[in-house]
């Protein structure tokens, strides 16, 4: 089977799956595990602009958006090239990827005719079924259902350890950081697994912009910053700037601020039940993480 993954989440999927052979293009941010690297690029943003500040990301995304403008474009003679059984795509976010009906346009004008199999969780709960799903559409059935099966195992369990401690302290899961985000959709499900209390939207519902001042009035016990699409040096890279400095340390949170890889929290796959993890160990005050994926603010170790 010849896959095309548009999502760093599928392709993570696919690769656990036992698929990664099958994978022939991939979107410019699919970047994990390191063998997708490789891959032909069939997807990538129209205005690289990661080195930017949050808030010049942030105005350029909504005023392209506010045009009516895609963010993403695809390689349709590459498409045409590969000529995959199955394209993994999302209809949820338009600032994540392209949509179902773009991949659906992209393809017939190219000629070719894969089955597009698109995923849009949700919840926590949808993740998981999303992986079955991802399975069922590349043929890896019975390791999609043994994955998610693993999955729900892993979330009951830590759910069930949450129940045994009444306290549920205050936890705010930052997706970006100017403005700040507060993130939505499956976090909220997550922090709640782990044994806190989230802050920001319902579970399910959409990211909620807010400002530090008002996160401060929210008095968050715990905060961790893991804003979607960098890694935690383009983090502390941003935290350098004396605004966003000086409001993290007004918040002072007692279980501290922490600095976390956007792919525990973000990517709507199996390594969210790392996710559960980490806020896990942050709330029993024993982070057990390496620095590469978890890493305490502390203002005087800001990189340069």
């Amino acid at each position: 089977m010849r896959i095309v993954s548009l999502l760093p989440s599928a392709t993570e999927i696919v690769c656990t799956l036992g698929a990664g052979s099958e994978l022939v293009g991939r979107s410019a941010e699919c970047d994990y595990p390191e063998l997708v690297r490789a891959l032909p690029v069939v997807m990538r943003a129209k205005v690289l602009d990661a080195a930017h500040a949050s808030h010049e990301i942030d105005a350029r995304v909504r005023a392209t958006r506010g045009a009516g403008e895609g963010l993403y474009s695809l390689d349709l003679a590459l498409l045409q090239q590969l000529r995959p059984d199955v394209v993994l795509t999302q209809d949820l976010c338009a600032v994540c990827s392209v949509t179902d009906a773009e991949v659906q346009r992209a393809c017939e004008s190219v000629g070719v005719s894969p089955r597009i199999a698109s995923f849009s969780p949700q919840r926590l709960s949808d993740v998981w079924d999303s992986v079955g799903g991802i399975g069922d559409a590349i043929g890896r059935r019975a390791a999609g259902t043994l994955l998610t099966e693993a999955l729900r195992s892993f979330e009951l369990r830590y759910r069930r350890r949450a129940i045994r401690n009444t306290a549920r302290p205050r936890v705010a899961i930052v997706e970006w950081l100017d403005p700040p985000i507060l993130a939505g959709l499956w976090t909220p499900d997550l922090v709640a697994a782990a044994g806190g209390a989230s802050i920001g939207p319902a579970p399910g519902g959409r990211a909620q912009t807010t400002s530090w001042s008002a996160l401060a009035l929210q008095k968050p016990d715990l905060l961790v910053l893991s804003p979607c699409s960098f890694s935690v040096r383009r983090t502390l890279q941003e935290l350098g700037t004396p605004s966003l400095a000086g409001a993290l340390d007004a918040l002072a949170p007692g279980l501290g601020c922490w600095i976390a890889d956007e792919a525990f929290f973000s990517r709507p796959g199996p390594r969210l039940a790392k996710g559960i993890e980490l806020v896990g160990s942050l709330l029993d005050a024993s982070p057990s993480a390496p620095p590469t994926d978890l890493q305490r603010w502390i203002p005087e170790e800001v990189l340069a």
